[in-house]
């Protein structure tokens, strides 16, 4: 087995191309929305960027894995340095969402006002802001790493393909949409997305990936984008209203696009080198990552304001472009922040 920094620079790239993936779903996610029309072209390039870049959260997981499940700290060296980590830059970008919330309240004379109390515990207990649902997700796997953790590490390959395929099971039962069948079958501590965690350590640190399967990577990887498009045209067609069910991150068509992705970074990642311009690119992004997801829909919602959005130019142009500028920005807000007395320990 390989050191955990032989691994960094592929980790590196697929942290980057999955963090302009999630900014790019948020984009392409407003030309879903609200271009209700499947037949509309508008529709069509929201879907397509959409479901080619579902992968992102489900790679997120997959490297937290690669990454934690080979170390070996205590309990209470794990917890505090990694829950600190992860959450005082949520709870500083928490703030951040709710005090932008509550200056466009005042300016609309909102009616929440008057009960600013519970508006504020609503917030914080269910997210300051729709895509932080992934730091409450993110939090308790962190909590389940320590108990999983020494398993992992002495857990043979068969044992772990074993819990892999149940997991896989429980992902399929759970997607109606594809097995119609309620069994009784009770399989669902296998379930979560504690599978993806287990599977990022298992594509890095105990599958061998040679250049012989890139095809193989890229086919899984095309299957699963394409079937979650097109399943989400024909149940929105079917529904006559929009319908996400393809578009979550726990279904056999996301399962797929997001191994085949890993599994083609490590293939052609491994032994790239960082002393180049892309490299750095790709390792500055890799450190800042974390807070370019926290911030990146406030940077998104400042961009809207000024006319930015999937629509500039045509949503084909629009969607990437608007991406594009928004990572530049939220990760300029970030170094920046970071740069800060103390703000290392926020910024993300």
């Amino acid at each position: 087995m390989k050191h955990v920094d032989d691994r960094s620079v592929w980790i590196d790239d697929i942290r980057v191309v999955a963090t302009l993936a999630v900014i790019v779903i948020h984009v392409a996610t407003q030309s879903v929305f609200t271009q209700y029309n499947v037949n509309n072209s508008a529709w069509w390039v929201g879907n397509v960027y959409d479901s080619f870049c579902r992968f992102c959260v489900p790679v997120f997981v997959m490297i937290s894995g690669a990454l934690l499940l080979p170390q070996g700290m205590s309990l209470g060296q794990f917890l505090q340095k990694r829950l600190n980590r992860i959450l005082l830059p949520f709870l500083f970008w928490s703030m951040v969402y709710i005090m932008f919330d509550l200056v466009l309240k005042v300016r609309d004379q909102h009616d929440a006002l008057p009960n600013l109390g519970s508006w504020l515990f609503r917030h914080l207990a269910e997210g300051a802001a729709p895509h932080l649902w992934y730091v409450y997700m993110l939090t308790g796997l962190y909590l389940f790493i320590p108990i999983i953790q020494p398993w992992v590490a002495n857990a043979s390959n068969k044992t772990i393909l074993f819990f892999l395929l149940i997991w896989f099971l429980t992902v399929m039962f759970g997607q109606q949409e594809v097995v119609k069948i309620n069994s009784p079958l009770d399989i669902r501590y296998f379930s979560g997305y504690v599978g993806y965690l287990i599977l990022g350590y298992f594509v890095a640190h105990r599958a061998v990936v040679r250049s012989t399967v890139l095809w193989g990577a890229m086919l899984l990887f095309i299957t699963g984008a394409v079937v979650t498009a097109w399943g989400t045209y024909i149940s929105t067609a079917q529904k006559g209203a929009i319908s996400h069910e393809y578009y979550e991150y726990l279904t056999v068509n996301v399962v797929l696009a997001s191994v085949g992705i890993f599994i083609l970074f490590k293939a052609i990642g491994t032994g790239r080198s960082l002393n180049n311009a892309p490299g750095a690119v790709s390792k500055f992004i890799g450190r800042y990552g974390y807070g370019i997801y926290l911030s990146h829909l406030l940077v998104l919602s400042i961009l809207a304001h000024f006319g930015i959005n999937y629509s500039l130019i045509t949503p084909v142009v629009g969607i990437p472009l608007t991406s594009v500028i928004c990572l530049v920005i939220s990760a300029a807000i970030v170094y920046i922040i970071n740069k800060l007395p103390y703000g290392r320990y926020i910024s993300g």
